[in-house]
């Protein structure tokens, strides 16, 4: 099986679809679009954004380019996945992970694009947060396929008992990686 590693154009067109895609709908907001160029379908609007020309349309293409300023500072990193019988390598980008505050409480918050190597189409995004004592990195919010959010919940929510969603161990370890390196580190 041919292995296909995510380009920068899928990376960008993936996170201004999920990750990115409310304030890529601000910055539209404020340049006063018709209603009809601010699509309910993210991964249509993500798309035309992408190939807004910076002469005919600087206006998109400028809050495309806003919106998509974490994504030059990003972290990457490529792991495997047991499966069952399959092994699934995955590359995953992270263009946040900081250190964050909920009420009283500090923890970490990161942003986590994912794509297995055999399929683009396999792909995931998600907001997470690790609060003192947490043993694992939990998910906030994640994304569907088509780009909309499958699941929202605010940083560092507490969630009761099996209901914690959390990330597979090879990710939580490239995570934990990149927090040991400190911030500015090349990944």
């Amino acid at each position: 099986m041919e292995t296909m590693h995510p380009d920068t154009h899928a990376q960008q067109h993936w996170y201004l679809a999920t990750l990115g895609h409310k304030a890529l709908l601000r910055e539209l907001a404020s340049l006063g679009l018709p209603a009809s160029a601010a699509t309910h379908d993210p991964l249509a609007l993500a798309g035309r954004c992408l190939i807004a020309d910076p002469i005919g349309y600087p206006e998109a293409h400028r809050a495309a380019e806003l919106v998509l300023a974490p994504l030059h500072t990003a972290h990457t990193f490529t792991t495997t996945v047991t499966d069952e019988d399959n092994v699934l390598e995955h590359t995953g980008v992270v263009p946040v992970l900081e250190e964050h505050q909920a009420g009283a409480v500090t923890g970490w918050y990161a942003e986590l694009l994912l794509f297995e190597h055999s399929t683009r189409l396999n792909k995931a995004a998600y907001r997470l947060s690790r609060m003192p004592g947490d043993p694992n990195w939990i998910i906030d919010s994640d994304f569907l396929p088509s780009g909309h959010p499958g699941m929202l919940r605010p940083f560092g929510s507490r969630r009761p008992g099996s209901g914690k969603r959390t990330l597979l161990p090879p990710f939580v370890a490239e995570l934990d990686r990149l927090i040991a390196q400190g911030p500015g580190s090349a990944a």
